[in-house]
């Protein structure tokens, strides 16, 4: 069956790193079993079917059992040792990440200006390392002190080094100097008050990805509440001092429904 499988799904082998280096399938991730929930800004989006190898089928299934109570929705797992399948332990290359940056961010990178960056709620820091990645000053900030601690372990494992930074965004006066950062990324993160200390913390120039739910999504999962949820086009007037590059709301048929918007701050204003 994993043999079957294969073509469709990322592999994700649970062995240990050393274990790992001595040969593996290729093209494989490696997070070890009893690493799961400490690296899981490494693993990829729950719904990305995967499949699970390992030393043993314990080791394997104990693994997939993992994964399904984080919420990964399609796991399977191979039922023998590795070193059964055809090419189990003929690649000893590095470990293939696993994981992506959000879609939107990858996708308009080659638009974006570099030199310094925030990553706001930025989770598990999968976009704060991406950028790092393309020579981004990365901060990333977020409520969640063990997020924080995903997003620096993510980046350390894949070479750079990013800035973290605990804080409630939530805060009346989030303290976001102004025109500071060449580059804000907000991504899956809705606080209507920060939207013009966002404007202000951006230096001329400077460029703003926000993508984040709008109202529709509510028939598909959370967010369910209103105060979570964008109105049609609200978006894009949050941030009508700014020059709309992209703007866009889709809607694909299973969800997310989301606004999303590419914006810069004016090089001369008032001019």
């Amino acid at each position: 069956m994993a043999e079957k499988h294969r073509d469709h799904c990322l592999v994700l082998d649970v062995r240990d790193e050393e274990k790992f280096r001595t040969g593996h399938l290729p093209d494989s991730g490696n997070v070890p079993l009893m690493e799961l929930t400490d690296r899981r800004s490494e693993l990829p989006i729950r719904d990305s079917p995967l499949l699970v190898v390992g030393a043993d089928d314990g080791q394997a299934g104990s693994a997939a059992a993992a994964l399904e109570g984080m919420g990964f929705t399609t796991v399977s797992w191979l039922a023998a040792p590795i070193e059964t399948l055809r090419d189990g332990l003929s690649d000893r290359a590095a470990a293939a990440p696993l994981w992506r940056p959000s879609p939107f961010l990858a996708e308009v990178l080659p638009l974006l200006p570099r030199g310094r960056a925030i990553d706001l709620a930025s989770g598990s820091g999968r976009d704060a390392v991406f950028l790092a990645q393309h020579g981004y000053e990365v901060e990333a900030w977020d409520i969640d002190p063990e997020a924080l601690g995903w997003g620096s372990g993510l980046a350390t494992r894949n070479g750079v080094t990013i800035t973290t930074v605990h804080c409630d965004l939530e805060r009346p006066d989030p303290p976001l100097a102004a025109e500071h950062y060449d580059l804000i990324v907000c991504m899956r993160f809705l606080c209507r008050p920060i939207f013009p200390h966002l404007s202000r913390a951006l230096a001329l120039g400077g460029m703003l990805v926000y993508e984040t739910y709008r109202l529709g999504q509510e028939q598909f999962g959370k967010p369910r509440r209103p105060q979570f949820l964008l109105d049609p086009g609200e978006l894009r007037r949050a941030f009508e001092g700014l020059e709309v590059l992209r703007y866009e709301e889709p809607s694909p048929p299973g969800g997310p429904w989301t606004s999303r918007l590419l914006a810069r701050k004016p090089k001369l204003t008032g001019a």
